[in-house]
């Protein structure tokens, strides 16, 4: 999935430019924000409610990704931001109905081929119109790029049809779940929705493009955490069954490296020197965000959910005031917004490492 999402950016910064991509950023931000706070709930009660609660929510949730496509499509021509994200919001909450069955009854490869099958399809349609056409445009590589959800709402209709449709629990539970949800979404993707307001999509752009490649080489901390699962839960999260720390930071080292090669190989190619910088600031962050990945396996397993909303959540202000202070004081633009989201994270690396590491005698529940 991030290789081909990865292609995918390439395919659209070649094509159409950093700007446009910038855009089109922008647009899968409030996707992420606007669809994962809404559509949580739904995805946490089919994992583990009754069959019968299961097949009502799923018609309902049905029924709220085509209300958000809908809307989408109405404002597409008001609104690129508002009108692709939304039509993708509601496109994924759709493909999330068709997953659901196979999530609930523990089938993950059949989850991740659904998943691909769809990115290829969007990206494979999105890119054969750029290469195609002599003049390509965000909004028609965008529409292509959606085409593949109608099939999806089509499989959903057949599953959601036939149960009537029930909110997915009581209020204080759906709030409760979106919340957290808003709270991380806004965490990892309000900086590119502020960089591209306050200052333009070019920035907005550059930093997304560094956030695509210090995400994919962050994914090997998740990867490294995974690997611990079983010892982990298994003792409750003793740290003995978890990763040594030096095994961390040497993967965090290497991760940060890789990133601080690229700004520089950038720099000798004579990329433009906003993004080379971004992405050399950024090599600090993916380290950091390794780290982050495995100390939250621990923490899961310790079952210290309410600290991590705590941190996640009172980071948001932190960060997104930083990214808007340095977006309007100072002419940094994306190198701005990585400073930012390094600070930031260090800042909950901090936390979880005092949380993890320091003497204690009960493990929080």
């Amino acid at each position: 999935g991030r290789g081909v999402g990865l292609v995918w950016t390439l395919v659209l910064v070649q094509r159409l430019g950093v700007s446009q991509y910038g855009l089109y950023a922008m647009a899968t931000v409030l996707n992420g924000i606007v669809g994962n706070t809404i559509d949580n709930a739904f995805a946490v009660r089919a994992i583990r409610e009754s069959e019968e609660h299961f097949r009502r929510e799923r018609t309902m949730r049905y029924l709220v990704a085509l209300g958000l496509a809908a809307a989408g499509a109405v404002t597409f021509n008001v609104n690129y931001v508002i009108g692709f994200g939304l039509m993708v919001a509601g496109g994924e909450i759709a493909l999330n109905v068709v997953k659901s069955r196979s999530a609930r009854d523990g089938h993950p490869d059949k989850v991740f081929r659904i998943d691909t099958a769809r990115q290829l399809a969007s990206a494979g349609v999105g890119a054969a119109y750029l290469y195609a056409s002599a003049e390509p445009t965000l909004t028609h590589a965008s529409l292509l790029y959606c085409t593949p959800y109608v099939l999806v709402f089509l499989a959903g209709a057949k599953a959601a049809i036939g149960h009537r449709p029930s909110p997915p629990g009581p209020p204080r539970l759906i709030a409760a779940l979106s919340g957290e949800m808003l709270g991380t979404a806004l965490y990892l993707g309000g900086d590119v929705l502020l960089l591209g307001t306050l200052v333009d999509t070019k920035a907005a752009g550059y930093y997304q493009l560094a956030w695509v490649v210090a995400g994919a080489v962050a994914a090997a901390g998740q990867s490294f955490g995974m690997t611990y699962h079983e010892p982990l839960r298994e003792s409750g999260g003793d740290l003995s069954a978890g990763p040594p720390l030096r095994n961390i930071l040497r993967i965090a080292g290497l991760g940060g490296s890789l990133l601080l090669i690229i700004g520089a190989c950038l720099f000798a190619f004579g990329a433009p020197s906003e993004l080379a910088t971004t992405m050399m600031i950024m090599g600090g962050f993916a380290a950091l965000r390794i780290c982050i990945f495995v100390l939250q396996v621990i923490l899961y397993t310790q079952r210290r959910d309410v600290f991590r909303l705590t941190i996640a959540v009172g980071l948001v202000p932190v960060k997104l005031g930083m990214v808007a202070a340095l977006a309007t004081l100072t002419p940094l633009g994306a190198v701005g917004a990585a400073i930012a989201a390094t600070v930031a994270d260090a800042i909950m690396l901090a936390g979880f490492t005092w949380a993890v590491y320091r003497p204690r005698e009960v493990a929080e529940s």
